[in-house]
Order: C-alpha cells, then structure tokens, then sequence
C-alpha cells in the first residue's frame, strides 16, 4: 500500500478551503488547511507537507511572507500558488514551483500538484 502524498492548503477563504480539501482528499491527497500564512507556518513544523498550494492575498501573513519564511527556514517544499491576481508573475518573482491562477479547474490545479508531490496517479473517468 502506498503513503498518500499529503498537501497543505493554506487559503483565508473558508468555502475554497474547504472545496479544495474534499477534492484534494477525493483523488487521494492526505490534506491539512491553515487560513494564513502563520497558521501555515505553525502546520508545516508540526509536520512538513510533501507539496504547499498557497494563496497570495490572506490576513495576518500573507502568501509572499510565508514563502520567504519557509525558504528561509531552509524548508523546500514544493509551492503551488493559487492567486487571483497575476499567478504567473508572483510565481517568477518568488522563483515558486507552480502557480494556478483563479479561478481554475480542479482538474489543472490536481495535475500540479501530482506532478509536485512526484506521483502519476491514473485519471478518473
């Protein structure tokens, strides 16, 4: 039996954290959330996750801080930012792994994040 790659959401907006999660748990992921970059923080060193999806734009710390943070931390994680507001660019600027930019189908952002946690896992018909 194989160990489910697990993610961390780490997204302030409640109703998409919690579609991600179900949809994330339903293609096998093992899912943890936070709602923002600190609470992201505090989850990773409880335990590291083998892929982060983070959203840019949240209270307390946002994406940008929290991805510095854990880079400093030396912790290399592999981040998919999910933003609204140029995806693309920030994942350049902050030389992320991924970015997906909203709004998105599950399908690109599930995609990803398999190819981040470094598993090919047969589609669902």
């Amino acid at each position: 039996m194989s160990v489910m790659p697990s993610v961390l959401v780490i997204e302030d907006e409640p109703a998409l954290r919690r579609m991600l999660a179900f949809t994330l748990r339903d293609v096998g992921f093992d899912v943890r959330t936070a709602w923002n970059g600190a609470d992201g923080l505090e989850q990773v060193a409880l335990q590291a996750p083998d892929v982060i999806v983070l959203d840019l734009e949240m209270p307390v710390m946002d994406g940008r801080t929290f991805y510095r943070e854990l880079r400093d931390r030396g912790l290399r994680t592999p981040v998919c930012i999910l933003s609204a507001y140029g995806a693309r660019k920030a994942q350049r600027e902050l030389s992320a792994d991924a970015s997906v930019q909203k709004p998105f189908r599950a399908d690109d952002l599930i995609e990803k994040l398999e190819q981040l946690a470094g598993r090919a896992t047969p589609r669902r018909p």
